[in-house]
């Protein structure tokens, strides 16, 4: 047995295997560390145990708050069967994607390019070089039974198997991946004109793709992806196109009314498993929270519609009750899942309805927010995630009138839902996405005239230039109270984070914010900027050596950190007088703009960036 696998006594319960983990800062490698599986952290003793026993590492990269991550550990890595065979054949390493996006983001490339697709827990299998041999997501413990994939068990021993005999051309295939992942960096532009062109043609693109009955883009799942509408808003002021806003108002106002949005607790659940936002998977992100905050406030301000300012406070309200820590920052995550089952903690039946709030008002908000005998939510039968039902969307008269009762039935309802064993928060202080909640309080304050959120603003800028600020202009990616911060910062903490106090700027907030951007900027410039390619780097140029370099050039559940960058060079190059500034974003946007006009939505935030440099 490895001697860091060993048996511990907790007070009331049996001996417990406890493994490496139990060290780690991370809340999501502690989630496995009474596993059988002999896990190691990412680092030199992992790789140097795999070179010097000639093994593959097994990496399985999750976050705390991931649902199928859950699955996967309770299938298989509480399995002794399974721990066996990844202790005799491998080096088994768990890695918090949200604590080193730059091995996710390369890993989960090296996925793509492996299966065609993506996703969490990411499996992959590397040698000790760190070059990727096969990969895939969440594996069932054993395949069959119906299930259209291999178990996890028979990918170990096919593996293990062809390591010993066919090595050779397991490192072929992942020699041609690491290819691709190093050429990704280095390819050349395709020359594109930077015209308002390539911002129609986006627009043209999104409303190909809108639903024009329930809002949002596609078909089931439906993600809140705000870059999408925050694009829609800007090309709306530049064309005046209505087309535009109401792509945008149809979309916010069923996430609003949509099972998506908590109408107890305030917030955004991660993304909707059907095409009406009715039924979502219930983890919360920070990320999401900032995001969305920020549509619905830049479309109150265009629109006028108030009703947006209520949605904005809701998300506040939920944000600082459940994810503001002790000193001022923000939390990263609420889980999916409470006592085993995913959405258990939101769901309702009739009757516990009817037993908080009495017949006849249970009765009444019942039929307000969809709340049947039946219920709507498959996996709590009988139970119901709360919706607006379609006569409450459409009869606003009704619904202003109702609007004293249905505040003090939520109110009820919220008290007796905390009573209930609420879903796990992950505690950790993300730089990047303090940055965002930041940057969207600061623009709320501004356009709702609410100082309150101008306060949370500055009191987390502040508390993240004390806990993560870092010697020579540098930050941390991450912090827990209690403890030291740890890991270098990636350019979306930069970026991110400088868009924050861009916006606690705008909104009049002390002159040290904007300081505090220009110093960051500057080291952004030394420490990310890439001469050949004239764009940034995700890792800094003395951050650890990986298998490639990656470039974040397209937006996926956040906007890009290379457009963010961008945006901020636009906005402090006339506040600072700096014209290399403004050419590093000239250059940047140039290098890009072939990219954007092939597949114009990846590239949302940055066709907003180019909106900002266009005259």
């Amino acid at each position: 047995m490895s001697p860091f696998l060993s048996w511990v006594y907790f007070a009331g319960r049996e001996f417990t295997m406890v493994n490496r983990l139990q060290h780690e800062s991370s809340a999501y490698l502690r989630q496995h560390a009474e596993q059988p599986v002999d896990w190691f952290p990412w680092g030199p003793e992992a790789l140097e145990k795999a070179r010097l026993e000639d093994k593959p590492l097994f990496l399985s990269i999750g976050y705390s708050t991931c649902h199928w991550c859950h699955v996967m550990a309770h299938e298989s890595f509480d399995d002794v069967e399974v721990a066996a065979l990844l202790r005799e054949h491998f080096v088994a390493v768990k890695i918090d994607r949200e604590e080193r996006p730059d091995l996710d983001q390369i890993y989960m490339l090296a996925c793509q390019f492996f299966t065609g697709a993506g996703g969490w827990p990411l499996s992959v299998f590397i040698t000790p070089e760190g070059v990727p041999f096969f990969a895939g997501t969440y594996f069932p413990k054993r395949g069959g039974y119906g299930l259209n994939m291999p178990g996890f068990i028979d990918i170990l021993n096919f593996l293990a198997t062809r390591w010993q005999s066919q090595r050779a051309d397991l490192l072929k295939s992942g020699a041609e991946v690491v290819r691709l992942l190093q050429g990704m960096a280095q390819a050349q532009p395709v020359d594109e004109v930077l015209s308002v062109d390539l911002l129609g043609n986006a627009a043209e693109h999104l409303h190909e793709n809108f639903d024009p009955a329930e809002g949002g883009f596609g078909s089931a799942p439906k993600f809140p992806t705000a870059h999408q509408l925050l694009f829609l808003l800007r090309w709306q002021q530049r064309s005046g196109s209505a087309i535009a806003l109401e792509m945008v108002e149809k979309t916010l106002d069923k996430m609003a009314a949509g099972g998506i949005f908590d109408h107890l607790g305030g917030g955004f659940h991660r993304y909707s498993v059907d095409k009406q936002w009715q039924i979502p998977h219930f983890e919360k992100m920070l990320y999401d929270q900032a995001t969305i905050m920020m549509a619905y406030t830049e479309a109150a301000q265009i629109s006028g519609k108030q009703e947006y300012a209520a949605v904005v406070a809701a998300i506040v309200a939920y944000v600082e009750r459940d994810l503001r820590g002790d000193a001022g920052l923000f939390y990263a995550a609420q889980d999916a899942d409470s006592e085993g089952r995913e959405g258990a903690f939101y769901v309702w039946t009739r009757a516990q309805i009817e037993a908080g709030l009495g017949p006849l008002e249970g009765e009444r908000f019942c039929r307000y927010y969809g709340v049947t005998e039946k219920g709507n939510f498959p996996e709590i039968p009988g139970s119901s995630v709360l919706h607006l039902v379609a006569e409450s969307e459409t009869d606003p008269v009704a619904a202003a009138e109702l609007e004293p009762d249905l505040k003090r039935w939520r109110e009820a309802l919220l008290r007796e839902r905390a009573q209930r064993p609420a879903p796990f928060i992950d505690e950790k202080i993300i730089t990047a996405w303090n940055g965002l909640m930041i940057a969207a309080l600061a623009r709320a304050a501004v356009v709702f005239e609410e100082s309150s959120y101008l306060h949370l603003a500055e009191s987390a800028a502040l508390a993240l230039m004390a806990r993560l600020g870092r010697e020579g202009g540098r930050l941390w990616r991450r912090w827990r109270t209690g403890e030291e911060p740890a890991i270098s910062a990636f350019l979306d903490d930069y970026a991110f984070f400088i868009w924050g106090l861009l916006e606690l700027d705008a909104a009049g907030a002390d002159q040290r914010f904007l300081e505090e951007a220009r110093r960051l900027t500057a080291t952004v410039n030394e420490l990310f900027w890439d001469a050949a390619g004239e764009r940034y780097f995700f890792s800094a140029a003395d951050a650890e050596k990986l298998v490639a370099r990656n470039l974040e050039l397209h937006d996926g559940a956040l906007p890009a950190s290379n457009s963010v960058m961008i945006m901020n060079l636009l906005r402090l190059a006339p506040m600072s007088g700096d014209s290399d500034l403004y050419n590093r974003a000239e250059k940047a946007l140039g290098r890009i703009a072939g990219l954007a006009a092939r597949t114009p939505l990846l590239y949302l935030h940055y066709l907003s960036a180019l909106d900002e440099y266009l005259p």
